[in-house]
Parts: structure tokens; C-alpha cells; sequence
């Protein structure tokens, strides 16, 4: 097996765990502008600022739905 193949085998199988744990917590990963959509009042310049207190983790340009409105509610 190339090491290209096994790259993307493995970054296949992180995102594939991933999504199963989100999906057992009834969570989602959203881009910025899927987040926006989703919550009311928030906007592309509040995230940001809202990233920059909370240090929100993102995995491949994704949020936690959970965690950024979590992060809304204590900041």
C-alpha cells in the first residue's frame, strides 16, 4: 500500500469515527456559514470573535454545532 493510499484511508476512517461519535451526541460538524444559517444571530464576524475567546477546535474547517452554541451561551 502507498503511503498516499494510507493517508487517505486513514483520514477516511478518522472523519467516518467522527461523525458516528457526533452522531450518538446529536451533534453536527458545520461550516462557519452552515453555523450562521443554523443559529439565529450569529454572523460570520460574531463566530470569529466568538472563536477567538472560546478557541473553538475545528476539524477540517467544521464546528461542533454543540460546542459553538455551548460556547455562545457562556460568553
Amino acid at each position: 500500500m502507498q503511503e498516499d493510499e494510507l493517508r487517505d484511508l486513514i483520514r477516511q476512517e478518522t472523519s467516518n469515527a467522527i461523525k458516528q461519535a457526533l452522531a450518538g451526541q446529536q451533534d453536527e460538524l458545520l461550516t462557519v456559514k452552515q453555523l450562521c444559517e443554523r443559529i439565529p444571530g450569529l454572523s460570520r464576524y460574531l463566530f470569529k470573535k466568538l472563536d477567538e475567546k472560546a478557541k473553538l477546535k475545528n476539524t477540517r474547517g467544521k464546528y461542533s454545532l454543540q460546542s459553538v452554541k455551548g460556547a455562545m451561551q457562556s460568553h
